[in-house]
């Protein structure tokens, strides 16, 4: 039954293109995104939609067309989120654990592999800085989407799952770890052209960790990384972002 609702919604992400689940990956895509009614807010959420329409568009970005609805819970596509969630955790490796426990604390350190040297503030500060400056800018971003959503966490809507690392207080829509993974990675293969394929698998890896790790579900991770290189993007379209960044790679990449 769980590797049957994988593979409905493994084409829908395309961060679960693992090779092991190849031949799960056929299927129908996602329905199409759907924006909120003007003043339409999730059933008890603190923050209405036109507050996420407005940190969006602050930030150059149209969350609804991105991300798409809050999920509803009760759906097929919740259902089949659940269910692939089911069957990753069954699968997941003791390696698996300890690097995604090792992501919690996520900073582009975490990407240091993809780079191919350090990305801390000590070695690359400029670069450093910038990674900061986009992931605050995020937050703002992803913080009130999530709590518009409050969307429970998996292991909070059903006891059969057993997160493997510290629980969240915050809500889980969409995954502010997968946004951020998705963000570094687009930035730093600006940075570093010829680092790029590695850098971004190794961001949408730090988003399905999540979903491994029992803290997201699929659907977060998938929106998490539409957002964050959504989000990447838009400041990649910016001449003062641009200007730091042409700063660091001559400083920091040659």
């Amino acid at each position: 039954m769980a590797a049957g609702a994988a593979a409905r919604i493994m084409p829908r992400m395309r961060l679960l293109a693992l090779a092991s689940a190849a031949a799960l990956l056929a299927g129908c895509a996602a329905p199409p995104a759907q924006r909120p009614p003007p003043g339409a807010a999730a059933r008890g959420a603190p923050v209405p939609a036109e507050v996420v329409t407005a940190a969006g568009a602050a930030a150059g970005v149209d969350v609804w067309a991105i991300t798409g609805p809050c999920p509803a819970a009760g759906t097929p596509s919740w259902r089949d989120d659940l269910a692939v969630l089911l069957w990753v955790q069954e699968a997941r490796t003791p390696e698996e654990v300890q690097r995604a426990a090792a992501e919690v604390e996520l900073g582009p350190e975490a990407l240091a592999d993809g780079a191919g040297g350090p990305l801390d503030a000590a070695h690359r500060p400029l670069t450093w800085a910038l990674l900061a400056a986009a992931e605050r800018d995020a937050r703002k971003v992803y913080g009130p989407l999530k709590a518009h959503c409050g969307r429970p966490r998996p292991y909070a809507a059903d006891p059969r799952v057993v997160p493997a690392v510290q629980r969240e207080p915050s809500p889980a829509f969409p995954s502010g770890h997968a946004t951020r993974g998705a963000l570094y990675a687009r930035l730093l293969a600006e940075l570093a052209p010829s680092r790029a394929p590695a850098l971004l698998e190794r961001g949408r890896q730090i988003g399905f960790d999540r979903v491994r790790a029992g803290v997201h579900w699929p659907s977060d991770v998938e929106a998490g990384r539409k957002l964050g290189t959504a989000l990447a993007e838009a400041w990649l379209a910016r001449p003062e972002f641009r200007a730091r960044l042409e700063e660091a790679r001559r400083a920091e990449w040659r």
